[in-house]
């Protein structure tokens, strides 16, 4: 279904006016039958309630003018497209190979019904409560007064050590995936990039698994026309070294919930991990931002000053956020605190679906893609047989 606005400025119908030479009982005749306000004296039009999609507007409009030019004019006005295209800067990188790599954040998860890290922190204390090893006081009181994940997280582990059995059947309960639309990961993979990602979960394996077996499936049914063997994937969650990084493995530098023992979640871990001398990720993370182009997806604004000290003064970065249409004032605002960090955000619509609009986004990302490269591939072509004509 087609993502439409609900209002328009009055500016922009008058144009569609003005482009088409319609008479002012035309314009009036299309301002009733479409929009719930056509004698306010506001700078906007609303959509009557019943019109949901650009069927239902071009069925209204064609009630009272026959005019496709006008239809299709005024449906444009209503599609929404400009959050969902590449930019042409970072197309322009995946079309020349660059070293270009993705950063997954709990965001990417939570669309397949996985908590976001506030969430697991409130659900971790909780656990606690119901299992006796708080009292409702202190529940109470950790809940509410507590607000960094990382110290409740503390917490829990303070009482419940990583390496006991209840703590890990406490996460793999609370990473049961329960979702309905398709997969993110499932988009994420079809990428050339190197896949690095803080989630503990294996939804990233996963599907990167998946496109193996689906590789191997076609390669059965044609044996004969294929021979070249993919790499098995990897899950590499301890040893990191940029200049071995491959499109093959799934780097989870925060761990992996295989072993919890060596994953990152309490405060001690971070501070250890991010800001000690021997830190192993503040090394990895430096020299990942000066040798790629990084991109985030997944994360909220709150999650990127951890990373100020090790980010600043290396290549550009991008970072894809959620924003309404209606704030992006304040995303822009928000662009300039980016800026210090060499990040350029990416917005795209929460008005339209939510956060599923995301995936609307990556999977116009990768047509655009092999759009390029497939005309790319033919000019070069017929720049070599007119060379040889």
């Amino acid at each position: 279904m087609d993502s439409i606005r609900k209002t328009i400025f009055k500016d922009e119908l008058r144009f569609i006016q003005l482009k088409h030479n319609l008479s002012g009982p035309e314009i009036d005749q299309i301002i009733h039958s479409i929009f719930e306000n056509p004698l306010t004296l506001a700078k906007q039009y609303m959509l009557k309630r019943e019109i949901n999609t650009l069927e239902d507007l071009s069925s209204e409009v064609n009630k009272v003018s026959t005019n496709k030019e006008v239809i299709g004019a005024i449906n444009t006005l209503f599609l929404v497209q400009d959050d969902l295209e590449l930019p042409v800067d970072l197309k322009n990188l995946f079309l020349k190979n660059e070293k270009i790599c993705v950063f997954v954040g709990a965001g990417i998860s939570k669309l397949l019904g996985l908590p976001l890290w506030r969430k697991l922190a409130d659900s971790a204390i909780e656990y606690l409560h119901r299992t006796n090893k708080i009292n409702y006081f202190e529940y109470q009181r950790i809940i509410n007064d507590v607000i960094d994940p990382k110290q409740k997280l503390t917490i829990f582990h303070n009482l419940l050590p990583k390496n006991t059995k209840e703590a890990k059947e406490f996460y793999d309960s609370a990473f049961k995936t329960n979702y309905d639309i398709g997969n993110p990961y499932d988009l994420l993979v079809e990428f050339d990039w190197v896949k690095v990602t803080t989630n503990i979960d294996n939804e990233f394996y996963n599907a990167l698994n998946r496109k193996l077996e689906q590789f191997l499936k076609v390669k059965s049914e044609f044996s004969h026309k294929l021979k070249i063997m993919p790499k098995p994937v990897k899950k590499e969650f301890n040893n990191f070294d940029v200049n071995k990084l491959n499109n093959e493995t799934i780097y989870h530098i925060h761990g992996s919930i295989d072993n919890l023992e060596q994953t990152i979640l309490t405060t001690k871990d971070y501070i250890e991990e991010y800001y000690g001398d021997s830190g192993r990720l503040k090394t990895f993370l430096r020299d990942l931002f000066n040798e790629y182009a990084v991109i985030f997806i997944g994360y909220g604004l709150e999650e990127f000053p951890i990373l100020e000290h090790v980010i600043k003064n290396s290549k550009n970065h991008y970072a894809v956020m959620g924003t309404y249409q209606n704030e992006m004032n304040l995303f822009r605002l928000n662009s300039e605190y980016f800026k210090t960090l060499n990040i350029t955000p990416i917005p795209f619509y929460l008005d339209f679906n939510g956060y599923d609009r995301l995936m609307n986004m990556l999977d116009l990302w990768i047509q655009n893609i092999r759009d390029s490269r497939a005309k790319d591939y033919y000019q070069k072509i017929k720049d070599i047989d007119e060379l040889v004509d």
